[in-house]
């Protein structure tokens, strides 16, 4: 199965921008990088809002896309800037999946559960820094960093998905194993033969 993973960075935050996060969604925000793994390549490819095309059509070319927020954020705002719907095949929001891990065990708190977060008390490591910073390396043209920073949040994003694949779950904020309910093919393989 070929696995896309990926990140993007607005160009604008949601506070720059008139009708805020509603407005980012759109893509009234622009979009500076995109950072895509892709498990077929077993490589890193970059995008910008220039090559935004391209970006639509790598990770529509994949059986599975994966990302951290995705559904709600990256993927409406590639949306908004293409002026059209992705055709996706399959997609797994890993935030989504932690959401209602949470809700079906009773448990109403979501909040402790941003990338950072979960990465840190799951797989030991966390973001090497915060998305508000990315506008402002736009701006001043640090292009190195801004892409760098895209492609560690991938990375992360990667790294704790197959984690989730190998292990069923997350960590919560107890340190205590969370299961998330995964599609049958995103199971580890002794799970998915015995139908658990």
């Amino acid at each position: 199965m070929r696995v896309a993973i990926f990140d993007l960075e607005t160009r604008k935050l949601a506070d720059e921008v008139e009708g805020g996060w509603d407005a980012i969604k759109r893509g009234e925000g622009g979009i500076t990088a995109v950072a895509v793994w892709d498990t077929k390549h077993k490589r890193m490819a970059l995008y910008d809002e220039h090559t935004i095309e391209a970006c639509a059509m790598h990770l529509e070319a994949a059986d599975l896309v994966v990302g951290y927020n995705s559904a709600s954020f990256d993927i409406p705002i590639i949306e908004g800037v293409l002026g059209r719907k992705l055709r996706l095949k399959h997609s797994f929001d890993i935030l989504i999946s932690v959401w209602e891990a949470l809700r079906a065990r009773g448990d109403r708190k979501v909040k402790g559960n941003k990338l950072d977060e979960v990465a840190r008390r799951t797989i030991g490591r966390g973001k090497t820094g915060s998305g508000a910073m990315a506008p402002e390396l736009a701006r001043q043209g640090r292009w190195a960093e801004l892409f760098s920073y895209c492609m560690n949040d991938t990375e992360l994003t990667r790294d704790l998905f197959e984690h989730i694949v190998r292990t069923g779950g997350v960590n919560d904020l107890f340190g205590n194993h969370l299961t998330l309910k995964l599609a049958t093919w995103l199971m580890p393989k002794d799970e998915a033969a015995h139908g658990s």
